[in-house]
């Protein structure tokens, strides 16, 4: 006893001490992690009250020890690790700083070996020392196999951590692929959409031309044969019959104004350009997560229906491309008027590199050139249309500005 004695630098607490400090601040640190995992908040803050009581009865755990074990700074930082939504974002990079320097700094200063060069405090190997000898190789030999069992469980537990988050990258990697199939194929399906509902288009159209102008035209035609038999014959049945021809005329144009007020855009029916074009944007905002700030300053410019229809089937396609191929959120449009009448459109979508000509941007081209104007596509941090109209002659303005 008195070599005991002489060997420690410190006296120790007494056994029954260590034992119930350890075992009251263990249980605490037990019941914070079950707390923490039954919990309906799964994931904590990284310096929630939680974490940092759970840190204070690891030091409590330690110092009841006489720092001469310190491996329970892996278990608390493991449960910590795990139960802490910071670390679950690869983007938290000031947490996954704080916490490393934390974790290394705190086993640094609990090291024994360290510690002891500063502070007088006993050392469990001088009292292991003193056993017998085949005592002594059992306690070593156990005092040694669970500090190494300790390591290994945290080693192993953060490899497998590891192998769940590659494992879960991957499967989101696969579900990715698996929406770009599904998005790939869902954009075959629109374009073989887009080109049936033309045909019926041009069917229907078919249709009505054939019901209304080819029925009108048959008449006519039959009329003025008869017409041309009575000239000389009957002159007087000869106007009569004229004037049934006139009636056909007459009955065939307005058939073929119903069948084109039928064809225009339901927004156009009812309303003119601008007030279309509010309407268009409005039910479009409330379906799509597009945003639209019209700009109409062409006030009370004179429109045929035809420029009305076509410049409303430009704008709406405009708006369907910028969603469905640049991925837009917003939208700019202007309209103009300076020299000519002029268009501008810009979204702030993925714009292009390489501009590939489809059967949309090709459609614009052509209804653009039958109004006689011009049109330009540019990337300018997203997709850029430039349409100039020329003016044409008596068109009325009024410059005041309708912004949305």
């Amino acid at each position: 006893m008195i070599l005991l004695l002489g060997e420690l630098n410190n006296i120790s607490k007494s056994p029954d001490q260590i034992f119930w400090y350890s075992i009251i601040f263990f249980v605490g640190i037990i019941f914070i992690s079950t707390y923490k995992m039954y919990s309906t908040e799964k994931k904590w803050p990284i310096f929630s009250k939680w974490n940092l009581f759970e840190i204070v009865l690891m030091i409590g755990v330690i110092w009841s020890q006489n720092l001469s074990y310190n491996g329970i700074i892996l278990l608390v930082f493991a449960d910590i690790f795990y139960s802490s939504r910071e670390f679950q974002d690869s983007d938290s990079k000031r947490s996954w700083i704080i916490f490393i320097f934390l974790s290394f700094l705190i086993l640094l200063l609990t090291d024994y070996e360290i510690l002891s060069l500063f502070i007088k405090v006993p050392s469990l190997a001088t009292y292991i020392q003193f056993y017998p000898s085949s005592i002594r190789g059992v306690v070593l030999f156990l005092e040694n196999a669970l500090t190494s069992l300790n390591v290994i469980i945290f080693i192993i537990s953060l490899l497998s951590y590891i192998l769940y988050v590659i494992k879960e990258h991957h499967n989101i990697e696969e579900e990715l692929k698996m929406l770009s199939r599904v998005n790939t194929e869902l954009n075959h399906y629109i374009s073989l959409s887009e080109k049936i509902a033309e045909d019926r288009e041009r069917k229907r159209i078919a249709r009505e031309i054939h019901d209304t102008l080819g029925h009108a035209l048959t008449g006519i035609s039959a009329g003025i044969d008869a017409v041309s038999v009575l000239i000389d014959v009957h002159p007087i049945r000869a106007k009569e019959q004229l004037k049934n021809v006139s009636n056909a005329v007459r009955e065939g144009i307005k058939d073929v104004r119903g069948s084109l007020h039928r064809l225009r855009p339901g927004a156009l029916q009812n309303n003119g350009l601008k007030d279309a074009l509010i309407l268009m944007i409005s039910e479009y905002e409330s379906l799509s997560k597009l945003s639209v700030d019209l700009k109409y300053e062409w006030g009370n410019i004179d429109l045929d229906v035809m420029q009305e229809d076509t410049i409303f089937r430009i704008i709406q396609e405009s708006m369907t491309n910028s969603v469905r191929h640049g991925h837009a959120s917003k939208m700019s449009i202007r309209f103009m008027s300076e020299d000519n009448n002029i268009i501008v459109l810009h979204d702030n979508g993925i714009g292009f590199d390489d501009l590939q000509i489809g059967y949309g941007l090709k459609q614009m081209r052509e209804r653009v050139s039958i109004l006689g104007g011009s049109i330009h596509f540019e990337n300018r941090k997203g997709f850029y249309t430039k349409i100039v109209f020329p003016k044409i002659g008596g068109e009325v303005y009024d410059k005041g500005n309708d912004c949305r």
